[in-house]
Protein backbone atom coordinates (compact mmCIF):
# COMPACT_ATOMS: atom_id res chain seq x y z
CA UNK A 1 0.00 0.00 0.00
CA UNK A 2 1.38 3.38 -1.02
CA UNK A 3 0.45 6.59 0.72
CA UNK A 4 0.82 9.81 -1.19
CA UNK A 5 0.86 13.04 0.75
CA UNK A 6 -0.18 16.10 -1.13
CA UNK A 7 0.12 19.63 0.20
CA UNK A 8 -3.23 21.02 1.19
CA UNK A 9 -4.50 23.82 -0.97
CA UNK A 10 -7.18 26.35 -0.31
CA UNK A 11 -9.70 26.42 -3.10
CA UNK A 12 -10.66 29.94 -4.00
CA UNK A 13 -12.33 31.42 -7.00
CA UNK A 14 -9.85 33.40 -9.06
CA UNK A 15 -10.08 37.15 -8.77
CA UNK A 16 -11.20 39.13 -11.81
CA UNK A 17 -8.12 40.31 -13.65
CA UNK A 18 -8.22 43.07 -16.25
CA UNK A 19 -5.42 42.00 -18.60
CA UNK A 20 -5.02 45.57 -19.85
CA UNK A 21 -4.25 46.88 -16.36
CA UNK A 22 -1.00 45.50 -14.93
CA UNK A 23 -1.82 46.85 -11.47
CA UNK A 24 -5.05 44.80 -11.47
CA UNK A 25 -3.16 41.65 -12.41
CA UNK A 26 -0.49 42.27 -9.77
CA UNK A 27 -3.08 42.98 -7.07
CA UNK A 28 -4.92 39.75 -7.92
CA UNK A 29 -1.69 37.76 -7.74
CA UNK A 30 -0.68 39.37 -4.44
CA UNK A 31 -4.14 38.69 -2.95
CA UNK A 32 -3.60 35.01 -3.71
CA UNK A 33 -0.23 35.06 -1.98
CA UNK A 34 1.76 34.94 -5.20
CA UNK A 35 4.82 37.18 -5.21
CA UNK A 36 5.17 39.54 -8.12
CA UNK A 37 8.86 39.90 -8.88
CA UNK A 38 10.13 42.84 -10.81
CA UNK A 39 6.77 44.51 -11.26
CA UNK A 40 7.38 48.07 -12.46
CA UNK A 41 6.36 50.88 -10.15
CA UNK A 42 3.23 52.83 -11.00
CA UNK A 43 3.20 56.58 -10.45
CA UNK A 44 0.00 58.63 -10.24
CA UNK A 45 0.08 62.18 -11.60
CA UNK A 46 -2.44 64.95 -12.14
CA UNK A 47 -2.35 67.49 -14.91
CA UNK A 48 -4.10 69.03 -17.89
CA UNK A 49 -4.10 67.71 -21.46
CA UNK A 50 -1.79 70.02 -23.43
CA UNK A 51 -1.74 68.17 -26.77
CA UNK A 52 -2.68 64.84 -28.30
CA UNK A 53 -0.57 63.16 -31.00
CA UNK A 54 -2.39 60.00 -32.03
CA UNK A 55 0.09 59.35 -34.86
CA UNK A 56 2.96 59.16 -32.35
CA UNK A 57 0.86 57.35 -29.69
CA UNK A 58 1.56 60.13 -27.21
CA UNK A 59 -0.12 62.77 -25.09
CA UNK A 60 1.50 65.88 -23.64
CA UNK A 61 0.31 66.73 -20.14
CA UNK A 62 0.94 69.99 -18.31
CA UNK A 63 1.82 69.03 -14.75
CA UNK A 64 1.22 71.16 -11.62
CA UNK A 65 4.86 72.29 -11.70
CA UNK A 66 3.83 74.11 -14.94
CA UNK A 67 6.07 71.91 -17.06
CA UNK A 68 4.76 69.80 -19.91
CA UNK A 69 5.75 66.15 -20.25
CA UNK A 70 5.13 63.73 -23.12
CA UNK A 71 3.80 60.27 -22.26
CA UNK A 72 3.32 57.23 -24.47
CA UNK A 73 -0.16 55.75 -24.55
CA UNK A 74 -0.62 52.04 -23.88
CA UNK A 75 -4.26 51.84 -24.97
CA UNK A 76 -5.22 53.79 -28.10
CA UNK A 77 -8.81 54.12 -26.85
CA UNK A 78 -7.56 56.86 -24.51
CA UNK A 79 -7.43 59.18 -27.53
CA UNK A 80 -11.24 59.00 -27.79
CA UNK A 81 -11.64 60.07 -24.16
CA UNK A 82 -9.42 63.15 -23.90
CA UNK A 83 -9.58 66.71 -25.19
CA UNK A 84 -7.23 69.68 -24.99
CA UNK A 85 -7.50 71.52 -21.67
CA UNK A 86 -9.17 68.71 -19.71
CA UNK A 87 -7.86 67.97 -16.23
CA UNK A 88 -6.86 64.31 -15.81
CA UNK A 89 -5.32 61.90 -13.36
CA UNK A 90 -2.99 59.34 -14.94
CA UNK A 91 -1.15 56.25 -13.79
CA UNK A 92 2.27 56.03 -15.42
CA UNK A 93 4.56 53.05 -15.69
CA UNK A 94 8.00 52.74 -17.29
CA UNK A 95 7.45 50.29 -20.17
CA UNK A 96 10.37 49.51 -22.48
CA UNK A 97 12.15 52.65 -21.34
CA UNK A 98 9.24 55.02 -22.00
CA UNK A 99 6.94 56.64 -19.43
CA UNK A 100 3.60 55.18 -20.48
CA UNK A 101 0.04 55.98 -19.43
CA UNK A 102 -1.56 52.75 -18.23
CA UNK A 103 -4.69 54.35 -16.74
CA UNK A 104 -6.42 57.69 -17.23
CA UNK A 105 -9.25 59.27 -15.25
CA UNK A 106 -10.93 62.50 -16.22
CA UNK A 107 -11.40 64.80 -13.25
Amino acid sequence: MAIILLPTAVAASPAYVDERAPESRNAALLSQGIAVAGSPAIETLRGVIDSVDQGADSIDIRLPSNRTERFRVQDGLIFDAVRFGEPVEISVQNISGARTIVRLLEE
